[in-house]
């Protein structure tokens, strides 16, 4: 895994001003997943084609980008945003749901939340955990 390097901001030693019984991006992230399911799967269509083109590596944020101009028809009236802060958890889950696209996406190590590393862990619903 290719390790990002460290800038000295001093940005971890900052209170950042926000409450600390705030969602955590974590919690966030997994309201969103369950609330808007169809995000979750359109990535997936999305890698999918990729990979079945011969594509390699590909980042989520394009695949985000791509998924923007087709959200109004897949959203079905939902009213939505995407999260770029999601993207880091969704490639993790694409990647824990389907171990054979492990090259496809490249992790770096999270720097908020719980889930430092990958989403390997599912549950019965499969579902992060």
């Amino acid at each position: 895994m290719y390790r990002q390097v460290e800038l000295p901001l001093g940005l971890d030693e900052q209170n950042s001003g926000q409450d600390e019984n705030a969602p955590t991006l974590d919690d966030r992230f997994e309201d969103f997943h369950a609330e808007h399911p169809w995000v979750y799967e359109a990535l997936e269509r999305l890698t999918s084609r990729w990979v079945a083109s011969g594509g390699g590596r590909i980042g989520v944020k394009a695949l985000f980008e791509q998924l923007r101009w087709i959200a109004t028809d897949l959203a079905h009236g939902e009213s939505f945003q995407l999260n770029n802060s999601f993207t880091s958890r969704y490639a993790r889950l694409l990647r824990a749901r389907h171990p054979e696209w492990r090259d496809v996406f490249e992790l770096r190590r999270l720097r908020v939340g719980e889930h430092d590393g990958e989403y390997s862990t599912l549950d019965d619903n499969d579902q992060v955990k």
